[in-house]
């Protein structure tokens, strides 16, 4: 291997692990800046809250809530931050593409897409419609993942290729 890939693999890495963070701290920003899905946010811990109190003492297990709520965060990391930036990253460097509207574009895009991804790998029958707040989810995602596909971009994807030396 030369110096060359090792360290421009080294760059990638590190691009691609500073962008996923960022997008992952934008992650419950963008939910609380945004006045309906703070709402929706808000009946959901409610509704939360009132289940755990009408389960009765004894059959409440903090660590569980905890560590679901911790799955459910990591699902919607993955889903929204990596699995987008790995593959417009990826296929980017394959096609040679440096471009900051690839990186941005194909993020947001990708991240956007994500719930609807998912519906049609599980077969849902929403697969194709959607309400007005998912359309506004969608744009938040949307939005994360431009920020995403940025933030890589700026690390490991604004320098051109070294072309090889002349022979």
């Amino acid at each position: 291997m030369s110096e060359s890939f090792l360290r421009r693999a080294v760059v990638m890495v590190f691009g691609f692990v500073l962008a996923a963070g960022a997008g992952a701290a934008l992650l419950p920003i963008a939910a609380l800046i945004d006045p309906a899905i703070r709402e929706l946010s808000f009946e959901a811990a409610l509704g939360f809250l009132f289940d755990l109190f009408q389960q009765g003492e004894g059959a409440i297990d903090p660590g569980v809530d905890l560590v679901s709520f911790a799955d459910l965060f990591r699902t919607l990391v993955v889903a929204v931050c990596v699995a987008p930036l790995a593959a417009v990253a990826l296929l980017g460097e394959i096609a040679g593409q440096r471009s900051w509207l690839w990186h941005a574009a194909g993020c947001g895009f990708l991240a956007a897409a994500a719930p609807w991804i998912a519906r049609v790998a599980h077969h849902s029958p929403r697969a194709h419609a959607a309400s007005p707040l998912e359309l506004r989810i969608a744009a938040l995602l949307f939005l994360i993942g431009v920020a995403t596909g940025t933030v890589y971009w700026l690390i490991a994807a604004r320098r051109p290729r070294a072309s090889a030396p002349p022979p």
